[in-house]
């Protein structure tokens, strides 16, 4: 039985600094490990994104990977926060529920979502949430479950297009058939002029893989010990700090370039040669 089949396992545990997080049993993998899912919410997703300043009054989040919900209620806060949007909706992927499933379970050691019980507790008995969260703001849930590889253009058509998103799912390393051209590819054609997408992954690969899908390539903020988060994006004048064209040099002597589940290595290699961004 794959691990599709079987659907994510998590536990309770607590990141070097005593914050209390999940474990994913399939990889060992800890959430949010080095600050806890709050602070790296924040930091990489909330204010990377500008969805606090953001002028717009509909507001689009791609949350991929859901998990336990760290960016889905971080996004739904600071919307609450701007009284620009009148609407937020948030489009998670993830193979089940199984995360806030278990958050709701163990909210006891997350006191800041005390006051989003009731909300978990809608997500899970739906898909397809809509409801008015006061007489001028609008919140919208979409839910899409299974292995994120199999979606097609096709299945997110009817979604709309992407302010920002939010690409979280476990490492390059344990999970790398999640971080290839392809995926970046359809999800480049969901995204808007200005939309952004953001990581916390630093890998070269998927670095690579985002320049040739067709965004800009940037450097984005530290969560943690970690090296810079990466940040996408269609417009070069949106980025803060742009990968450099000697990145090219690292790239080329790079042992790991690739996803290990890459299937399109000779397009990577070559759209990474002509891409506007040099």
């Amino acid at each position: 039985m794959s691990e599709i089949d079987q659907g994510n396992k998590y536990e309770l545990t607590q990141t070097m600094h005593g914050d209390f997080t999940f474990k994913h049993l399939q990889t060992s993998e800890i959430l949010h490990g080095q600050v806890g899912p709050r602070q790296e919410a924040e930091r990489l997703y909330v204010e990377q994104s500008g969805i606090r300043e953001t002028p717009q009054s509909h507001y689009v989040v791609y949350d991929i990977g859901m998990g336990c919900g760290a960016q889905l209620f971080a996004m739904y806060d600071a919307f609450l926060a701007n009284k620009s949007i009148s609407k937020l909706t948030i489009v998670s992927f993830d193979l089940e529920k199984e995360g806030l499933r278990l958050l709701l379970e163990n909210i006891q050691y997350f006191p800041y979502l005390k006051e989003n019980i009731a909300l978990i507790n809608l997500l899970l008995k739906t898909d397809h949430l809509h409801y008015s969260v006061s007489n001028i703001k609008e919140f919208e849930w979409i839910f899409l479950s299974g292995d994120f590889n199999k979606l097609s253009d096709n299945d997110l058509n009817f979604l709309p297009s992407a302010d920002v998103i939010c690409y979280d799912f476990f490492s390059p390393a344990k999970h790398p058939h999640l971080w290839t051209y392809s995926n970046f590819k359809k999800l480049f054609a969901k995204s808007n002029l200005n939309s952004v997408l953001i990581t916390y992954s630093s890998a070269t690969a998927v670095r690579a893989a985002l320049l040739a899908a067709g965004y800009f390539v940037g450097f984005g903020a530290i969560s943690g010990k970690k090296a810079k988060s990466t940040v996408a994006t269609r417009k070069l004048e949106n980025l803060l700090e742009p990968l450099p064209v000697a990145w090219k040099n690292t790239f080329a002597a790079s042992c790991a370039k690739f996803s290990k589940q890459e299937t399109d290595k000779n397009i990577i290699q070559q759209k990474i040669n002509s891409h506007p961004q040099w």
